[in-house]
């Protein structure tokens, strides 16, 4: 389906860029082409109008035609034309009565004339176009010759081209095959245990639900997993589609965090880790609390399922030098490798899979705090270091009443 793709792109644009060149090269010659005649045009009505036929750039031949339109007079300038070739190019002329002006041909050569009529007799001028006859020739085998050579030398222009605008296409084709697969294994792997128990369960019906108790608390914990899974996938696609919108509101984002920490705290000393918090007092922020909050959610049960027992948790609320809202969770652990750093915020990204069953996570939970931030107008970074590893959050510009209510 790609390289289908691709091709028909490829075709298309360069049928479309062949088409725009020979239009460029059409239009280019029809204006200059236009500029000859209207060149031509006005030497013959100026000579006309003082009746002087003496044009050095062309030969021209001033006449007078009697009220039947036989020739009376005539003056050449420049220009060797016998009295019977003249007679025949009027009878030309005669021809076109309804029109004053246009043009003859005479051995192989073009002529533009000019009659104006006065009572019974005629005036008119013609002058030789051999100079525009080599112009039409010249812009027809340019114009071939570059319409010819823009045909080929397009075709590798358009292949950059497609490459260059297929790449994200097949980018996010990849991606999603990527997702659908990943999705498709976490999904799996709760479902089989879940059967699993499930048919242990009814293999024992007379069996008490104490008794049962190992199966049903493993049925349950999964069931919870797969929900949290679901979830996220749910959110992620929405955000994908742009059916998620933050409720922005005036938020005192100090009092809030700082609560949301305190809720926390006893479930970190359970789990063995340290969990130290320091807050810019008085901070307010204008956004979507339940948003930054799942978003907060995320990092810090990333920051417990990656921070070994007894190690710590910290976090630092505060302001950039723009007045943008930044939050630093740092925790200590293994070192995150510089090649794995640019992919923590992908989709079922794991820097250590193996350790997926232990934790519960299933790669999704940075992707949501990125999508989260991004729809703040925000960004999260991550880095790594002599066994900290720190995630910063930055979230987009202060509301224009929080600079004043930051300095009450």
């Amino acid at each position: 389906m790609q390289r289908r793709l691709r091709l028909r792109f490829l075709f298309i644009s360069w049928v479309l860029l062949t088409m725009f060149l020979v239009a460029i090269c059409i239009g280019v010659s029809m204006i200059l082409y236009r500029s000859s005649v209207n060149s031509t045009e006005n030497s013959l009505k100026e000579s006309l109008k003082i009746m002087s036929f003496d044009d050095p750039t062309r030969g021209m031949a001033g006449f007078t035609l009697e009220e039947h339109g036989f020739l009376r007079g005539y003056q050449l300038s420049h220009i060797n034309l016998s009295t019977e070739t003249l007679t025949n190019m009027v009878k030309q002329m005669n021809k076109n009565a309804k029109r004053n002006t246009g043009q003859v041909y005479y051995d192989g050569v073009m002529y533009r004339y000019l009659v104006i009529r006065q009572g019974t007799v005629s005036y008119g001028v013609l002058a030789e176009c051999s100079q525009e006859q080599a112009l039409v020739a010249t812009l027809k085998r340019n114009s071939l010759i570059f319409c010819i050579a823009g045909f080929f030398l397009l075709f590798p222009v358009c292949l950059l081209l497609t490459k260059w605008v297929s790449r994200p296409i097949e980018t996010a084709w990849e991606k999603q095959n990527d997702f659908v697969s990943d999705a498709t294994h976490e999904l799996k792997t709760p479902l089989t245990v879940i059967a699993t128990n499930t048919e242990a369960v009814l293999s024992n019906p007379d069996a008490t639900i104490e008794s049962q108790e190992r199966w049903l608390d493993s049925i349950q914990g999964e069931t919870s997993r797969m929900a949290g899974l679901v979830g996220n996938l749910l959110f992620l696609a929405k955000v994908d589609a742009a059916e998620i919108h933050p409720a922005p509101e005036d938020l005192e984002i100090t009092d809030l965090l700082e609560e949301m920490c305190m809720e926390r705290e006893s479930e970190f000393y359970e789990a063995g880790r340290m969990f130290e918090y320091e807050m810019t007092p008085g901070l307010h922020y204008y956004g979507d609390w339940k948003l930054i909050q799942r978003m907060m959610g995320e990092l810090l049960a990333n920051a417990r399922m990656y921070t070994p027992e007894g190690g710590t948790i910290r976090m630092v609320v505060n302001r950039t030098r723009k007045l943008h809202l930044r939050i630093v969770l740092s925790n200590t652990g293994a070192q995150i490798s510089q090649q794995d750093l640019p992919k923590l915020f992908d989709r079922f990204y794991r820097a250590d899979p193996s350790r997926a069953r232990n934790t519960g996570g299933y790669g999704l939970g940075l992707s949501v705090a990125k999508s989260i931030a991004e729809l703040h107008e925000g960004t999260i970074t991550a880095e790594s270091q002599n066994g900290i590893n720190v995630f910063t959050v930055v979230l987009g510009d202060l509301h224009p009443e929080e600079g004043k209510n930051d300095k009450k």
